[in-house]
């Protein structure tokens, strides 16, 4: 995958990740089976969101607005663009949910949702097993990269909102590790 150069740990999550761009075909292939899936998909992702009542309050009067929000986005997962406008679109959901307070709970669930729906389809529509499953680590590695990006987001506007710079918070991270060399 195409990732800004200038952001070295964007590049570490995707060597450690094994997210290639390889992957980047893969995924443009595989949206002829998830296409036709994604209203009724997202239909279910919004039932089971109003189900939980941590959740409900945040979609309450919201969910058809919200489901076409959610459509476009897995929609732009296949559409073979993985550079900086994408690392964008991500970015900018992380902004979103800092400003409307939505905990980072949400995209976490969220994302465990797609993981756990979507194999199970490319695996019954995939015929040659294989394929299948090289499709779905793939797709797996997009979710991966989509929360961490939100994640990442969320807790850089988080910080700036509370002051803290990313030195701080490194520091803070690290507090009491001896040298990354000590086990």
């Amino acid at each position: 995958m195409h990732v800004d150069h200038h952001d070295r740990n964007l590049e570490i999550f995707c060597q450690v990740g094994g997210l290639s761009r390889e992957d980047q075909a893969v995924l443009t292939a595989v949206h002829q089976y998830i296409h036709p899936l994604i209203p009724s998909l997202t239909d279910r992702f919004y039932e089971v969101l109003g189900e939980e009542p941590e959740i409900a309050p945040y979609i309450a009067g919201r969910v058809d607005q919200l489901k076409k929000t959610h459509i476009v986005w897995l929609e732009s997962l296949f559409a073979g663009d993985y550079g900086i406008e994408f690392i964008k679109r991500q970015e900018k959901i992380g902004e979103t949910h800092v400003r409307v307070r939505v905990p980072p709970l949400f995209v976490a669930a969220s994302m465990a949702f797609l993981r756990g729906a979507l194999p199970p389809v490319l695996a019954a529509k995939i015929p040659d097993p294989a394929e299948a499953v090289s499709a779905t680590a793939s797709l797996l590695r997009l979710f991966d990269l989509c929360q961490y990006l939100i994640d990442r987001k969320y807790a850089e506007v988080l910080m700036d909102n509370l002051g803290i710079s990313p030195a701080l918070l490194t520091r803070l991270q690290t507090v009491g590790r001896g040298s990354p060399h000590q086990g």
